[in-house]
This record gives C-alpha cells, sequence and structure tokens, in this order.
C-alpha cells in the first residue's frame, strides 16, 4: 500500500487534489485525463513521471545502528546458492510489478520505470520487469493495459521480451512462480534480487491489490512462501516497495529464501524507493556489499522523502538480516508470553497513533481528500469542491487498523526479564535503518498483536498456520481480540532521543553467539 502524489499541471494552471483508494490516500491522476495531461508533455517533463524536479540538498538521515556485522563486497565464491550455469559477477533483477490503483490513477509505476531506466545499462545485470494488474498503463513507454507483459532494461531503454502472458493474476502464488522461474531460466546470475512492487497489507492482508481481481484478493504471505520454496532460486534480498511490510512474522516466514530483506514498516508516500541512485552503485560495481547497496536505497528513499513537501512524507526503510530471524522470533514469544498481562492491558498500536504517531499521513502537510465520483463535476462541472478542499482531512489511515506495534517500541517500554534481550535481538536483525525526522517513533520493524479485530486476528491465523507457526502462539494471539484496554499509555518520552541511544547496547556479551 502505497500513498501515492502527483503534481497536475495544465497550460495555465496547477491544482491539487487528492483520491482515496485501497485504504489509502493519495494525490492522484485518473486514467480519464491520461491523454489530456500527456499531451502537454513539454510541461509535464519535469514532473514526478519523469524527472524529478526536488534538488537534493543535503539533510539529516536519521539512521540507527551503525553495524560494523557486514561483508566489505558481495563473496562470489563463497556464496552458498551461486547459480552453476551462471558467470560470477552477473545479477540479475527481478521486478514483480503490479501497477494496480497507483499506475492507473497516479503513474507511479511509470514513474519508478522511469528512474530504472535513467541508472543506465551494464551488460552483467539484468533488470527484468513484469507488469500486471493495471486497467491503465500511462502511454509514455507503451506497456499494454489490456495484458501483462515482460520488459528487460537493454542498452537502449525498455525493451519488450513476452507479449504472449495475457492478463496475469499477480495475486496468484503461481504467476510469481512462473515469473521468478523464467527469470531464472533466461537470464541466469549468481546474484539475484527480487522486488515486489504494489500495495501492501502486512502479515494479515498481504501484497497486490490487482485491478482485475476482486477487492479482497491478494498475494498472501503463505502464497510468497509456497511460490519461494518451489522456484529453486535463492535471492540475495527481496524487497518490497509497498506500505506496512516490514513484520515479524514476515521476515521470518521468508527466513530461507533470502540473505536479507528491505521493507518500510510505515505507509510509503508516492516517492516510494527511488531506483536510479541505488541501480547505478549496482552497475558500476555488482560486487557491492548488500549492506552498502541497501544504505544507498534507504538514503536515498528518506532524502527524497525530506527533500521534496508535495509528495514526500513521513518514511522509514529497513535493512533486515535474515540470519537473526529465527533467533529474534524465539526471544519475542519469549517476551510475549512473560509479559503478556502488561501487552494486553494496553492496545500499544492504537496508543501509538492517539498521540499523533502512527497516522496514515503526517503533519508535514494538510492533505485534502477527494472521492473518484466528484471527478467530474470537479473539473468538468459547476463544483463548490475547490472551496472545501483545504478544511477536509485525510488522516484516515492508521497502523491500528492493520494491528501493527513497533517491536523495539514494546520491548523499551515494558519492562521485564526478556526486555534487554529482545532490545539486543532487533538491534542484532537490523543491520541499517533510516527514517525522516518526523518518523522517529518507529524504529523498523512490527509485530502484528490483533487487538480488538477478531477480523483481522482471523486472516492471520489462517495465513500463519499456512506458513507453519507454533499452534501455541497463533491460539495465544486470539486472546487480543477482545480486551478492554486502558488509555493510561504515554509516548511522550518516545522519539527522537531514543534513537541516539543504540550505543549502550553495543559490545553486549550477555546474549551468546548468533
Amino acid at each position: 500500500m502505497k500513498k501515492t502524489g502527483l503534481k497536475i499541471t495544465a497550460l495555465t494552471a496547477v491544482a491539487c487534489l487528492t483520491l482515496s483508494g485501497c485504504k489509502a490516500s493519495y494525490f492522484g491522476l485518473p486514467g480519464l485525463f491520461y491523454e489530456a495531461v500527456e499531451a502537454t508533455e513539454d510541461i509535464l517533463e519535469d514532473s514526478l513521471y519523469y524527472e524529478s524536479d526536488i534538488d537534493d540538498e543535503d539533510v539529516d538521515i536519521w539512521t540507527w545502528p551503525d553495524s560494523e556485522e557486514h561483508d566489505d563486497s558481495f563473496d562470489w565464491d563463497d556464496y552458498e546458492y551461486e547459480n552453476p550455469d551462471a558467470e560470477p559477477g552477473t545479477v540479475t533483477v527481478m521486478v514483480y510489478m503490479n501497477g494496480s490503483t497507483l499506475e492507473t490513477e497516479a503513474g507511479v509505476a511509470t514513474a519508478d520505470i522511469m528512474e530504472m531506466i535513467r541508472a543506465g545499462y551494464n551488460e552483467d545485470v539484468n533488470v527484468v520487469i513484469q507488469t500486471m494488474g493495471t486497467k491503465y498503463w500511462s502511454e509514455k513507454l507503451g506497456i499494454a493495459s489490456n495484458r501483462s507483459q515482460t520488459y528487460v532494461i537493454g542498452e537502449d531503454g525498455l525493451e519488450l521480451v513476452r507479449d504472449d502472458l495475457g492478463q496475469l493474476d499477480c495475486t496468484k502464488a503461481d504467476t510469481l512462480y512462473e515469473f521468478i522461474q523464467y527469470c531464472g531460466k533466461e537470464y541466469p546470475a549468481s546474484r539475484n534480487i527480487l522486488i515486489l512492487w504494489d500495495h501492501g497489507g502486512g502479515p494479515a492482508y498481504g501484497f497486490g491489490w490487482d485491478e482485475f481481481q476482486d477487492d479482497w484478493e491478494n498475494l498472501s504471505v503463505d502464497e510468497m512462501r509456497k511460490a519461494l520454496k518451489n522456484c529453486n532460486v535463492h535471492f540475495d534480498f527481496i524487497g518490497m516497495d509497498c506500505c506496512i511490510m516490514s513484520c515479524l512474522e514476515i521476515t521470518y516466514s521468508l527466513r530461507d529464501y533470502c540473505d536479507y530483506m528491505i521493507l518500510s514498516e510505515d505507509f510509503e508516500s508516492c516517492l516510494g524507493w527511488y531506483y536510479t541512485g541505488w541501480l547505478e552503485a549496482l552497475y558500476d560495481n555488482t560486487s557491492i556489499s548488500t549492506y552498502d547497496l541497501g544504505k544507498i536505497l534507504i538514503d536515498d528513499m528518506i532524502r527524497k522523502n525530506e527533500n521534496d513537501r508535495f509528495n514526500g512524507d513521513r518514511s522509514i526503510l529497513a535493512l533486515v538480516d535474515e540470519s537473526k530471524m529465527e533467533k529474534l522470533w524465539d526471544i519475542w514469544v519469549e517476551f510475549a508470553y512473560e509479559n503478556e498481562d502488561a501487552l494486553l492491558a494496553t492496545n500499544f498500536s492504537q496508543e501509538l497513533e492517539e498521540t499523533g504517531k502512527g497516522v496514515g499521513l503526517s503533519s508535514r502537510r494538510a492533505n485534502p481528500s477527494l472521492k473518484m465520483s466528484d471527478l467530474y463535476d470537479l473539473f468538468f462541472g459547476d463544483s463548490d469542491l475547490w472551496d472545501t478542499l483545504e478544511s477536509i482531512s485525510d488522516d484516515d489511515v492508521y497502523m491500528s487498523d492493520y494491528c501493527i506495534t513497533d517491536l523495539m517500541g514494546l520491548a523499551y517500554i515494558i519492562e521485564g526479564d526478556d526486555s534487554e534481550r529482545l532490545i539486543k535481538a532487533v538491534d542484532k536483525a537490523l543491520l541499517y535503518v533510516g527514517a525522516t525526522d518526523d518518523n522517529l517513533s518507529l524504529t523498523g520493524i512490527s509485530v502484528t498483536l490483533p487487538y480488538n479485530d477478531a477480523d483481522l486476528y482471523y486472516e492471520l491465523e489462517y495465513v500463519l498456520d499456512r506458513c507453519g507457526f507454533d499452534e501455541e502462539y497463533i491460539e495465544w494471539l486470539k486472546k487480543f481480540c477482545d480486551v478492554d484496554n486502558g488509555r493510561d499509555f504515554d509516548w511522550s518520552g518516545w522519539g527522537e532521543s531514543f534513537w541516539n541511544e543504540w550505543g549502550e547496547y553495543e559490545g553486549s556479551d550477555i546474549w551468546g553467539e548468533w
């Protein structure tokens, strides 16, 4: 789930509007107006679609931890999952791009593909993009709307390599499996990267709302796991350029299929990832370490959101070490059982929200709200909506809607025998985290506690069961569905100062070997 933004430029005026879709609010341009606006391409050349008009001035990037536990470069000789059919030094980046409403109403998928193209080309790196699930693709790149297609980025830009796929359903495990298999066979590489691009709904609601499917269809975490398990391709990292997917349930479920993950704990703005910078770094040095590559990716995303006050928003992105997930999960479960009473006594996710943190939009800008049904009157009728836009609040998406609670927040606030151990485990698992200066209430990874939400619990129960989670833990989560949570918790001491306190945990040896 991305929140998307787009500047609409007309011949003599600039207007801003907001659309609502998929429970996320975003600025957008519906397909109805694509042809008219793209006809003014000379004016739009510097818009979000193509080149960013934001000067990337230096900003204070909040990051933690300053980890030294990473390789200086990618080790081709010792890489356990090296493909014997691939030459060392080769990389394949697989982009599973379900443009969905993000493209239809705002052209954001097109904008990101343009960023990939601008990075250039290296014959040792294949960037393979599969386009799906979008009723109206921008005409800028010639991507078809009535069928799925597969592209690669070559010397001359975007090159079509498969045009006989029909209209694929991106929410099916078989679709993801086939794409990975195709890339592995046609573009064998010793280093593989997988990116899932679209909306995200956390471990309960999964990934990928396809415009050609029913609203409740999604690619669930257990379906991701099924596809990855059977494809016989191991990934250097799996990234999800979508909202609220940096959850312990997701990273733990996919730990056997990649070495690292790059994920957002919060909602993403329209800017999402910035693809040019990290792809340029990969083209320049295919042996760049995943830590250094992830750091570039994370810093670029945060910098773009800090600089762009129109399209940017509060953001956080984390590089997760998957080799630490089993240990972190075990420590979390011990902590959870030990502190059951404290966890049940307060709806931590909602308390975070009600103190102004964890809401769907940051306070850096006031976004108006506009329904799709109002568009015709707004542009062509005698609408008075323009007069009311500034008075309409758009804070209608909350982290508590998805029962997301910051894992480090729980460990830091709840004082128990296992608290410091959980703090250390999270510190070990998160190699690098970046955040905008208005999003320091989060630290990189969350856990799902279904406070007063039986519907979400039953969705989560199904997913966790199919992913092989312990039955006792799944049953334990049921206790959160109907609890009387007090309103006595104060998050005011949580935030900026906390990001400067990590030093006290460095060098601790009480947790044993990892």
